[in-house]
């Protein structure tokens, strides 16, 4: 395709300039998931039907993959529930010393108020 420089100049000012309004085409109300389900019921009955193995050999082979899939599956939701297990008890200690460092520095605080305001020195031990 051979354009003039003139040419290609009229049919891209009004793009460049934004009076053409490109949209991308809406899609209708319906989701593709019941599609994607579909395909992939189909995939799976085409490879059982053509299978070299024999139904039993298959279900077998089948329900062997599910169990160890369900194991494997509830080996990892123990895990993770274990180290959540960590994470919020490392939290709650971490809250703990967190609650004993403020309450020591209030108790600080207070005494160097009470001494403040009664005119007491405090007492240390290089003075004695």
């Amino acid at each position: 395709m051979n354009l003039a420089p003139k040419k290609a100049i009229r049919i891209a000012r009004p793009s460049l300039a934004g009076d053409v309004d490109i949209e991308a085409p809406r899609r209708s109300g319906y989701s593709s998931i019941p599609l994607f389900l579909a395909g992939l019921g189909t995939g799976f009955a085409l490879g059982v039907l053509f299978a070299p193995s024999s139904g039993e050999e298959t279900r077998m082979h089948l329900a062997d993959s599910a169990r160890q899939g369900l194991d494997k599956a509830k080996a990892k939701g123990e895990e993770i529930s274990r180290r959540a297990q960590d994470v919020v008890t490392r939290g709650k200690e971490a809250v703990t010393r967190g609650k004993e460092a403020v309450s020591e520095s209030v108790d600080s605080a207070k005494q160097s108020a009470k001494q403040g305001y009664y005119g007491e020195r405090p007492t240390s031990p290089r003075t004695a």
